[in-house]
C-alpha cells in the first residue's frame, strides 16, 4: 500500500494507492494519526486508486472521523468508484462526511 500526504494549509489530502484491507489498516493509522497532532481542519482521502475497503477499512474512516470531529475538523471522501460510492451510500456516510468526485469542491 503507497500512502502519500500533501499539505495545503489547514488540509491534509491523503492518496492512497492499493486496497484497503484489515492488513493494511496499522500502515494506514501509523500514517494518519500524526497529521491529527497538526493543526489541520480537514482531511482529504483521495479513493481514485483504491478498488476495494473492507470493514476494517470502513472502520478505520469512521475512526478518524470521530477524532477530526472532536477537534472541530472535516473529513472529505473524494473520487471513490462506483462500488466505493454505493458502499459509503449503505452506510450513510454522505449523513455526516462530504463525498466528492473533485477536489476543488471538497471545502463546500
Amino acid at each position: 500500500m503507497d500512502i502519500q500526504i500533501e499539505s495545503a494549509g489547514d488540509r491534509r489530502i491523503v492518496r492512497i494507492k492499493d486496497k484497503i484491507t484489515f492488513e493494511h489498516c496499522p500502515a494506514l493509522q501509523s500514517r494518519l494519526d500524526p497529521i491529527l497532532t497538526e493543526d489541520v481542519r480537514e482531511v482529504v482521502i483521495d479513493f481514485k486508486d483504491v478498488p476495494f475497503i473492507d470493514s476494517s477499512g470502513i472502520g478505520e474512516i469512521l475512526r478518524l472521523f470521530k477524532l477530526l470531529r472532536d477537534r472541530n475538523g472535516e473529513l472529505v471522501l473524494l473520487n471513490p468508484n462506483r462500488k466505493l460510492r454505493e458502499l459509503f451510500t449503505m452506510y450513510r456516510f454522505e449523513k455526516f462526511m462530504k463525498i466528492r468526485d473533485e477536489l476543488g469542491s471538497a471545502k463546500e
